[in-house]
């Protein structure tokens, strides 16, 4: 799979703060990815219909074993009901054992900073490790 370029959702003002959250997903082993990607697959069927997302990435390192995600929500409240509901609540469940350690990070940014560069991502990542 490759990269899921930024895909906006519902538009904000471009003065609303909004809740961002960022990822870095790395996989234990090779034969973990395919189960990985399906997992993507519904969370991202999910994300079409998810109330109160602006947008969000994927950025794909199958050979690395590593997925970065990247999203905006117009409140942290929104990306908590997001996280709560299936299937990201079951996927995440499922491939949890498969995973080495996750990061995660939590910032605000003002819709006009949408889409987050990646190399933001990775810095505040980097930082939270």
């Amino acid at each position: 799979m490759p990269a899921l370029p930024w895909s906006a959702a519902e538009p904000v003002d471009s003065d609303h703060e909004c809740a961002v959250m960022a990822s870095r997903l790395p996989l234990a082993h090779y034969r973990n990815i395919i189960g990985f990607l399906r997992a993507t697959m519904k969370i991202r069927r999910q994300l079409a219909t998810a109330e109160g997302l602006v947008g969000y990435a994927l950025d794909a390192h199958p050979l690395g074993k590593t997925f970065w995600t990247v999203s905006a929500w117009e409140s942290r409240e929104a990306l908590e009901a997001f996280s709560r509901a299936d299937p990201h609540r079951s996927s995440v469940a499922a491939i949890r054992p498969r995973m080495r350690p996750t990061t995660f990070v939590f910032w605000t940014a003002p819709a006009s900073e949408l889409p987050i560069a990646w190399s933001e991502v990775r810095r505040r990542v980097a930082e939270a490790s």
